[in-house]
């Protein structure tokens, strides 16, 4: 079935503006609202540049995951001019996730978490610190049922442990004249 004129005009409008489509959805998480950013692209926030790997979508928490998600579907839809997107439920309860109406792309899930998040604040928005990320990856690969998830979250852990490690080196290494052994054998004028 061939595109109406409009419905031509406004996949050549999205396909313009879709880069732009990750910065309006930073920009309306909240983090004043109880709003966290999490999952890979808490993550990508925190890891060195070699550790970092490229998504799309963002995953967040939120104390009312629906209300959030509208708040972001109003947004995009008013910046890209009309209704591009639209909110949905996802396959896990209480999650809802804003959804192009022209490609069926997801952009970002808002869930209420279960349990108490410790956040980091990165500029004005709140992210999952590196340790929680890491342990939701490892219970992941404990559940049989994510056996679909445990090729990413082997490999979210390797990519967390390797910054993680790099920063305890860094710590570590300090001020050199400070440490006595490294002055031994110096005799001084």
């Amino acid at each position: 079935m061939a595109m109406t004129p409009e419905e031509k005009a406004k996949v050549v409008r999205y396909e313009r503006l879709k880069r732009i489509i990750p910065a309006i959805v930073r920009r309306t998480i909240k983090s004043d609202q109880g709003e966290v950013i999490q999952g890979e692209r808490s993550v990508e926030m925190q890891v060195d540049e070699k550790n970092k790997r490229p998504t799309q979508d963002y995953d967040a928490y939120s104390p009312s995951p629906r209300e959030s998600a509208e708040d972001t579907e109003e947004e995009l839809d008013r910046e890209f001019g009309g209704d591009y997107f639209r909110v949905e439920p996802a396959k896990h309860k209480g999650t809802y996730k804003v959804v192009s109406n022209v490609d069926d792309d997801g952009w970002v899930d808002y869930t209420k978490p279960e349990e108490k998040i410790p956040k980091i604040k990165i500029g004005k928005t709140n992210y999952t610190t590196l340790q929680f990320e890491l342990k939701k990856a490892i219970r992941t690969l404990k559940q049989k049922k994510y056996a679909h998830r445990h090729a990413k979250e082997r490999d979210k852990i390797r990519r967390i442990n390797s910054t993680l490690n790099l920063r305890k080196n860094i710590n570590n290494v300090g001020n050199p004249y400070k440490n006595k052994k490294n002055m031994k054998g110096l005799k001084w004028i």
